[in-house]
């Protein structure tokens, strides 16, 4: 796994509210931005995946040799076991750990202790998108800092952004709070959330002195005929989640 000085985009944050007479409520969002990115290969190529059969049970794959690995850049040749003909696959997966304890929390949480964690939303940009095929919905994970990968036993999936045309910006529901530090004329959209990692999430933020990570997966297949990957795609996360502290 390919860790990155990515950064989930994230800014402080934002606001108290008063719950009840000993209860209150304060906005964060984390900071500093951080950016999940990924290079898939020379723009300049215009190559495309042979039209060539294979065998995926087969003792040795016949698509391994195909493309000279100087023209495949991020991507490697298998045997596609659905097609049954070699594609080209990047496999994607991009992390970035967090430790809250080094952001700049809203000082009763540090001072008075944390006792419930909601999560607001997760915002999410594209920075840059100069692809020549469509990434497929890109999964964002949440885990313990020690995980390999988003099968480990910890990682829970927060949230799923949608697929991306070429060189698109997002496509999801657009973020309506107008306080995310993209730049002007980029799209600003919402992650849509998990029940279960919104859960998971929630818990790691609580203990927030414990680092964690979140994990961006996705895989991209370009089959028979299609253009080879290439291009890079960089994107900003940034939660924003809500405090209740008991005085």
């Amino acid at each position: 796994m390919k860790l990155h000085p990515l950064g989930l985009a994230l800014a402080a944050a934002a606001g108290c509210g008063l719950v009840n007479s000993n209860t209150l409520s304060y906005s964060y969002a984390f900071d500093p931005p951080q950016s999940f990115m990924e290079n898939f290969g020379d723009m300049s190529n215009t190559a495309t995946v042979p039209s060539v059969a294979c065998d995926p049970t087969a003792a040795s794959d016949p698509c391994t040799g195909l493309v000279q690995q100087s023209m495949l850049g991020a991507a490697k040749m298998s045997c596609d076991a659905t097609s049954r003909m070699c594609a080209a696959v990047v496999e994607v997966r991009l992390a970035y750990p967090v430790d809250l304890s080094m952001q700049n929390l809203p000082a009763p949480v540090v001072q008075y202790g944390v006792d419930k964690v909601s999560i607001q939303k997760i915002a999410y940009w594209i920075m840059n998108n100069q692809l020549n095929v469509e990434i497929p919905p890109i999964d964002l994970y949440v885990a313990g800092a020690a995980a390999k990968d988003e099968g480990d036993p910890s990682a829970k999936l927060v949230g799923t952004i949608s697929k991306l045309p070429p060189r698109s910006q997002c496509t999801d529901a657009a973020d309506t709070g107008n306080d995310e530090p993209a730049p002007a004329g980029v799209s600003v959209c919402d992650v849509k959330l998990s029940d279960t990692g919104n859960s998971a999430l929630a818990t790691f933020v609580k203990d927030y002195k414990t680092p964690f990570q979140f994990i961006a997966h996705t895989k991209v297949v370009a089959h028979a005929g299609d253009p080879l990957p290439t291009g890079s795609l960089s994107f900003y996360v940034r939660p924003t989640v809500k405090f209740s502290v008991l005085k």
